[in-house]
């Protein structure tokens, strides 16, 4: 759960808009002399983030004074998928620590979030390159000694009431049958439509009435083998198979997944990921863990090409 987090929080470092263009600076509520050390993280993707230990008095110096002489502006950004995260924790000579993670949304320039910060800041110093100017073993770490920063839950909000795009579907004859993504390979097909989609819901709802979908009005259908109807969609015709086993199942690009075996945090990866351009897809290196324990296709050698966080 917490690495899931780790990724959220990533997401939601790249995705932040804001309106105006206030100036904000870093002020640490602690004395340079307090530092006692800086454990340095970076990582692309989660499973392979290294940390380094920053003891030399003079390298802590320099990376306390580069805090607080960046200036951060409340500004938009465009969304960026497979950025790197720069993070770095103060620990103090009283015991706590102070964090500070930095999500790269360019070459050299991304956001930032403190202990004490409600919300991250743009900066367009280059906060990631700092990783390679200081000489320290790199040792490899697991996610959970990653830096996060807790934010508040609304409580009011479980699983159930989000919003996300649902697996294409239609009703017919009182049975839900579900998009399988595969082109029919039947030939000589007969001219005659045995039904026509006349309503539709959101896509983030169920049909529940005959010839409803949750993609749009006015494709026509014919009845398939083995309890499938195939429908004409975009000058192709397109196999939907009904099911019996859930009706609560999420778009994952091209594939379909229960919801019931997704975290609350990944559902919201999901209508993130779902949002992206085919291109912004492509550039995601990781997603959750049990999103990938889900996937249809898991054991194929499509699951294997994708990393999971």
């Amino acid at each position: 759960m917490k690495k899931i987090f780790v990724l959220m929080m990533t997401v939601l470092l790249c995705f932040s808009l804001t309106a105006c263009g206030e100036k904000v600076n870093i002020d640490f509520p602690f004395e340079l002399s307090n530092v006692k050390n800086i454990e340095m993280f970076h990582f692309v993707v989660t499973k392979e983030a290294e940390k380094k230990v920053i003891t030399e008095s003079e390298d802590i110096e320099g990376i306390y004074q580069l805090f607080e002489r960046i200036s951060l502006k409340d500004k938009a950004t465009e969304p960026v998928a497979g950025g790197s995260v720069t993070s770095f924790r103060f620990n103090l000579s009283d015991g706590t620590s102070y964090e500070v993670i930095y999500s790269a949304v360019a070459v050299k320039s991304g956001r930032i979030i403190t202990t004490d910060m409600e919300k991250d800041y743009f900066t367009s110093a280059d906060i990631g390159g700092n990783w390679d100017n200081y000489d320290y073993e790199a040792v490899a770490v697991s996610e959970d000694e990653l830096p996060i920063l807790p934010r508040e839950e609304d409580s009011s909000q479980d699983t159930d009431a989000l919003q996300w795009d649902r697996i294409p579907m239609v009703m017919v004859n009182d049975k839900l049958y579900y998009d399988t993504g595969e082109e029919s390979i039947v030939e000589g097909r007969c001219g005659v439509m045995d039904g026509k989609i006349t309503s539709s819901v959101d896509a983030s709802e169920i049909p529940t009435e005959d010839n409803q979908s949750n993609f749009g009005t006015g494709f026509e259908y014919q009845y398939g083998d083995d309890d499938t109807i195939e429908i004409f969609m975009n000058e192709k015709w397109i196999v939907f198979e009904h099911r019996e086993v859930t009706k609560n199942q999420v778009r994952f690009g091209d594939h379909m997944v229960d919801a019931d075996k997704l975290s609350k945090k990944t559902l919201e990866w999901l209508e993130w990921y779902n949002s992206l351009s085919e291109e912004e897809q492509l550039a995601v290196s990781s997603i959750p863990s049990d999103l990938h324990d889900g996937l249809d296709f898991a054991g194929t050698e499509d699951a294997e090409s994708l990393a999971t966080e």
